[in-house]
C-alpha cells in the first residue's frame, strides 16, 4: 500500500461513515416534498445538518479513544488525532447550523415564536437539544478562548460526553427521520453507542486493560536549565516495551512530586537499548516538575505509537530537519541507523538558538564515527539566521528525490514545509508528527 493510501484511507471511510445515515436520508421522501419550498428547504438543511453533527461528533469520540488499532489504520496517532480535532470542529460548525435552520418556519409567525425555540423549557426532546448546544459552545469557547492548564482542559473536555449524552436524549425523544427510519435509527445509535462505550473505556478502564509496561526510574539528568533526560528500567521480570526509533509513548510517572497524569513523550533511546530514554523541554506546568522525579519512582508505558521512522518511506535519501528538543526522535534513528545501512544518506540538521542549547552531540558523535553517510549541520539561528529550504539545499543538494523528516515547534515545521512545497517537493514526501 503506498503511504498516500495509508494517509488517506482512513480518513475517507470515516468520512464515508459519517455521511452515510444522510445518504440514507435522501432516499426516504421524495425530493420534491423535502425541498417544495423555503420552510421545507430550511427543515431539510436542518435535518440535514443535524444528522452529520451527531454522526461526526460520535465518530470523534471513537477517535479520541487511543486504539492502537486506530494508530495502525490512520498513519500514526498524530493523524488520528488530527482526524479528530478536525471532525470536532465540522461537528460543532453543523450542529450550531441545525436550528438555525430549523428556526426558520418559526420567523413566520413572529420574531418572539423564533427566539423562545432556543429557550429551554424543561425535559421535553428539544430542550434536550438546547442544553446540548449550550453546554457544546461553553466546552469549544473554553478550548479556544481560554488557555486552560493541561489538566483542566483535559477535564473539561470530558464533559463533552455528558453532552452528547444529551443530544441522544434529544435523538430518542423527538419525532424525526431517526425515530422513523429503522435503517437510520440504528445506525446512530449503534455508532453513539460505540462512540459513548470507547469514551467511557478510555476515561475510567484503560489504565486496567490497556497494555501498560511497569518501568522505573533509573537515571535523571539535566541536559540544560530546561532540559531534562529521564531513564527508564523495566522493572524485575516486567515485560520490555518493543518500539521502533521514532516512536512515542505515553508516561504516567506514579509520584506526589509530579502526579499521576498521562503525557506523551518520544523515545530518544535505539529500539535495541535496554532502557527507554526521554529528553523533555520544561515546556509548562506538568513537564516543569519532571526533575522532581526520585529514582525507582514507578512508571507506566503505555504505547508504543507513530508512523515517524526512516525506514517508512521509500527513500534512502532524506534529510532530517531537527528543531531544538525536536532533536528526540532523530537521536532515536540515528542509533537505530546501524554500520549495516550503508545505502542510506542522512543529513541532519539540528536547529537551535545558540550552542549552548547543542545538548547531546556525543551521542550523535558516536553515529557520525560509524556511519559516513550520516552527516550533521548544527545551526545556530542566532550566529546565521533561521533555517530555510535554500540553506538545506547549498548543504545537502537538491531538494527532490528525497524524503523529509521535520519534528521541533510548530512554526519551524509548517515554515520549512511551506518552503520545501514552494521549491517543488512533494507533500507525499514531507514527514512529521504534529502534537500542538
Amino acid at each position: 500500500m503506498t503511504i498516500f493510501l495509508k494517509k488517506h484511507l482512513a480518513p475517507i471511510v470515516f468520512v464515508v461513515l459519517g455521511v452515510m445515515p444522510v445518504i440514507r436520508w435522501f432516499f426516504i421522501e421524495p425530493l420534491s416534498f423535502r425541498f417544495a419550498d423555503l420552510n421545507a428547504t430550511a427543515t431539510s438543511l436542518g435535518q440535514i445538518f443535524g444528522l452529520l453533527g451527531v454522526a461526526f461528533f460520535a465518530l470523534t469520540l471513537i477517535l479520541s479513544s487511543r486504539l492502537k488499532i486506530l494508530d495502525k489504520l490512520f498513519y500514526g496517532l498524530s493523524d488520528v488525532y488530527s482526524m479528530h480535532h478536525r471532525m470536532g470542529q465540522i461537528s460543532f460548525i453543523l450542529l450550531l447550523l441545525h436550528p438555525l435552520f430549523l428556526v426558520v418556519k418559526f420567523l413566520s409567525f413572529s420574531l418572539r415564536n423564533a427566539a423562545m425555540f432556543f429557550v429551554p423549557q424543561g425535559s421535553d426532546a428539544v430542550s434536550f437539544g438546547i442544553y446540548a448546544l449550550l453546554g457544546m459552545i461553553v466546552l469549544i469557547s473554553l478550548t479556544i478562548y481560554i488557555k486552560l492548564k493541561y489538566h483542566t482542559w483535559k477535564i473539561s473536555h470530558k464533559f463533552m460526553v455528558l453532552v452528547f449524552v444529551m443530544a441522544l436524549f434529544h435523538i430518542v425523544l423527538i419525532e424525526s427521520d431517526i425515530s422513523r427510519d429503522i435503517f437510520i435509527r440504528y445506525y446512530i445509535f449503534a455508532l453513539s453507542l460505540l462512540g459513548l462505550m470507547l469514551s467511557f473505556y478510555q476515561a475510567f478502564l484503560s489504565m486496567y486493560f490497556s497494555k501498560n509496561y511497569e518501568y522505573i526510574v533509573k537515571n535523571i539528568k539535566n541536559l540544560s536549565s530546561d532540559v531534562v533526560e529521564i531513564e527508564l528500567k523495566a522493572t524485575h521480570g516486567a515485560r520490555k516495551l518493543e518500539f521502533k526509533s521514532g516512536q512515542f509513548v505515553f508516561l504516567k510517572f506514579l509520584s506526589n512530586a509530579v502526579g499521576n497524569e498521562s503525557h506523551p513523550f518520544t523515545i530518544s533511546s535505539g529500539s535495541k537499548e535496554n532502557n527507554l530514554k526521554f529528553i523533555i523541554k520544561n515546556l509548562g506546568d506538568y513537564t516543569s516538575k519532571l526533575k522532581n522525579l526520585s529514582i525507582n519512582d514507578k512508571v507506566f508505558v503505555n504505547g508504543s505509537f507513530g508512523k515517524f521512522n526512516f525506514k517508512n518511506v521509500a527513500s534512502k535519501n532524506q534529510v532530517w530537519l531537527a528543531g531544538g528538543v525536536g532533536i528526540t526522535p532523530f537521536i532515536s534513528m540515528a542509533k537505530d541507523l546501524s554500520v549495516e545501512d550503508k545505502d542510506y544518506k542522512i543529513d541532519l540538521f539540528y536547529c537551535v538558538k545558540n550552542k549552548s542549547e547543542l545538548i547531546i552531540l556525543n551521542e550523535l558523535d558516536t553515529v557520525l564515527q560509524q556511519n559516513k553517510n550520516f552527516k550533521i549541520v548544527n545551526w545556530c539561528s542566532d550566529d546565521s539566521g533561521f533555517i530555510n529550504a535554500n540553506e538545506v539545499t547549498k548543504l545537502a543538494g537538491s531538494v527532490l528525490n528525497k524524503d523529509y523528516f521535520i519534528c521541533g515547534p510548530e512554526a519551524f515545521m509548517v515554515n520549512l514545509k511551506n518552503q520545501l512545497l514552494s521549491q517543488g517537493v512533494k507533500n507525499k514526501n514531507i514527514h512529521w508528527e504534529n502534537f500542538s
